[in-house]
């Protein structure tokens, strides 16, 4: 059997040794994992907002719906004064609409007959996130033209 020098020990010694990690090296690790954190929690939050606004369209869209029911078995749209509970207690016969939602900011469509953005018809209106009518960020059953 071959003895090893002290030079070769001590290469095995070395090599063989678990080594662990500077303070520093952890930081730069924890640093790095809260960024990519960061970003992911923006995206996130981003999409959550996107799909809000997504769902606040849809809505108006199916109120626009019962509106039009309303029009086919009422010979005309609801006024202003009327507004959308109208679509939950029509003056006659079943209702078109179990509940009119809320949109996704917990607030109540509004109904503009005639509409300012649908001119011929009529609006029906989400404040959108800022909760404030007549915004840009407001959302509803007219086309957008981004």
């Amino acid at each position: 059997m071959t003895e090893m020098t002290n030079t070769q020990q001590e290469a095995v010694r070395r090599v063989a040794a678990p080594r662990g990690m500077s303070l520093l090296e952890i930081m730069v690790v924890i640093v790095l994992i809260g960024l990519v954190t960061s970003m992911v929690g923006v995206a996130v939050m981003n999409r959550l907002e996107d799909g809000k606004i997504e769902t606040a369209r849809t809505q108006a869209r199916n109120i626009e719906s019962a509106l039009e029911q309303y029009k086919l078995k009422f010979g005309s749209y609801p006024n202003a004064t009327q507004g959308l509970s109208v679509l939950e207690s029509p003056p006659k016969g079943t209702p078109i609409m179990d509940r009119i939602p809320k949109d996704p900011w917990n607030n109540d469509y509004i109904y503009s007959n005639p509409g300012q953005k649908n001119t011929r018809k009529f609006d029906v209106i989400s404040k959108g996130p800022d909760g404030q009518e007549g915004t840009e960020d407001d959302v509803g059953n007219w086309e957008d033209s981004e």
